[in-house]
């Protein structure tokens, strides 16, 4: 099997160069082989080949690599990987299209990971499993209009991946069970749905729809040749919700907005919610504000830019007084604050400065420094996947961590990608009073191939 796998690369590598891979596969655009097709170049057919007069099929999948070596995983909370950790993941893809109204598609990935001391994590490792597997149904397009409705397992992913993500960064992908209705006008683009995330779990065709957590939402976007908006809102309902305050049945709903764009040197990507709800007896407020201003030389080798992001995100300011102060903020991007996922976009403020670089057409640098501090004294520190890793117990300590990073990507050929990340956490005063007081360091190596 596994010989197999390897081997796919170099049987489908033909005329990958044409293709326009997105995030979430079903998005990919084989437009160019389906015109390389009409002009009888077969070795692209594969990308979109016919059956019959009225169905057409495409394949493809992913293939990923990856090993990491953290020392003093969770800032010694967490027992020591001895030589690191190997992941792989790879997935394959059908998908059929019927007439021009209907379609179906199916992806199953497999991803697997050796060398944890304390065992795989739940992000780790998944044996076989559907990822995508819907019916959807499409009216004609006329012109830039139609709408569209999308029923089944499906990975979804809105903006920047702040609230709803797809979660690439971990080895095993997120998915949902949902249905997801659409319609498009213009530069307007509006998105309903109904889902419930699946659970990841380490067999085989053995992952299973939440029974706790349900989300529902409306998400609007607007794209312009300078400012683009998304506006949305959502509500969120969690039976076994847990933070400082307790577990209790959670009832969240969210009004968001993001302004994102560029113009001349500049670019930016602005995003602001607000949150209110019962979480048991206790009335949820929250916020959030997240910013990344960005300024590109493009006068200068290499092109440099130079960005400043800046977020914060409310706590709960007191677990007694019958409030929730703390952001949800539901299914975000596992490596949300860079490659050693730690610490995540609850009850904090950071500052992040960043520097990227195009050393040349096929080689890209990237640094960052974080400088990490609690949003309220009284809440702790939580994980990416909103798990409690630090209660603020006697601490009165504001300030969590310092994260260095640096990273690089290469890609030497179409569909392939290597990338190569060291990262540097020294604990804050926080961590250090709450037992976690070893720096942190990662060494992360990828190699990713998609066609």
């Amino acid at each position: 099997m596994r010989t197999a796998w390897l081997g796919m690369p170099l049987l489908l590598a033909v005329d990958t160069a044409l293709a326009q891979f997105r995030p979430l596969r079903f998005d990919d655009d084989f437009s160019a082989q389906r015109h390389a097709c009409a002009k009888d170049i077969h070795s692209a057919c594969w990308k979109d080949r016919p059956l019959g007069d009225h169905a057409r099929v495409s394949v493809g999948g992913d293939l990923r690599w990856r090993y990491e070596h953290t020392g003093h995983p969770r800032y010694g909370l967490e027992p020591q990987d001895r030589w690191g950790v190997w992941m792989n993941r790879h997935s394959a893809f059908v998908d059929l299209r019927i007439g021009e109204h209907w379609r179906g598609f199916a992806q199953l990935a497999s991803s697997h990971a050796n060398g944890r001391v304390a065992g795989p994590s739940p992000v780790d490792e998944n044996r076989l499993d559907s990822t995508n597997l819907f019916v959807e149904w499409r009216s004609a397009t006329h012109g830039n209009r139609g709408i569209g409705v999308r029923v089944g397992i499906q990975e979804l992913q809105f903006g920047s991946g702040r609230a709803i993500d797809a979660r690439e960064g971990p080895n095993v992908r997120r998915s949902f069970e949902a249905v997801r209705a659409y319609a498009t006008r213009g530069h307007w683009r509006v998105d309903a749905f109904a889902a419930a995330p699946r659970h990841n779990r380490p067999g085989t065709f053995d992952d299973g729809r939440s029974q706790t957590q349900a989300l529902r939402g409306l998400y609007a976007t607007r794209t312009a040749a300078i400012t683009s908006w998304d506006v949305y809102a959502l509500h969120f309902e969690d039976t076994l919700a847990r933070y400082v305050q307790g577990v209790a049945h959670e009832r969240r709903w969210t009004l968001g907005a993001r302004v994102f764009g560029r113009r001349n040197a500049w670019d930016w990507n602005w995003e602001s919610i607000v949150q209110g709800g019962q979480f048991g007896n206790a009335d949820i407020r929250a916020w959030s504000l997240a910013t990344d201003t960005g300024y590109t030389f493009d006068d200068m080798p290499g092109q440099p830019r130079l960005a400043l992001l800046v977020a914060i995100a409310s706590g709960d300011k007191d677990p007694d007084d019958g409030r929730l102060g703390t952001l949800n903020p539901f299914y975000p991007r596992g490596n949300y604050f860079g490659d050693e996922a730690t610490l995540g976009p609850r009850n904090f403020f950071n500052i992040h400065p960043a520097l990227s670089v195009q050393l040349s057409p096929q080689v890209a640098l990237d640094a960052g420094l974080d400088f990490f501090w609690r949003h309220s004294t009284r809440d702790g520190v939580y994980a990416p996947n909103g798990m409690l890793i630090g209660p603020a117990g006697d601490s009165r300590a504001r300030y969590v961590a310092t994260i260095a990073s640096l990273g690089t990507t290469w890609t030497p050929a179409p569909g392939w990608s290597a990338s190569a990340v060291v990262a540097y956490a020294q604990p804050g005063a926080f961590l250090r009073e709450t037992g976690a007081d070893d720096a942190l360091s990662l060494i992360s190596l990828t190699l990713q191939y998609r066609f």
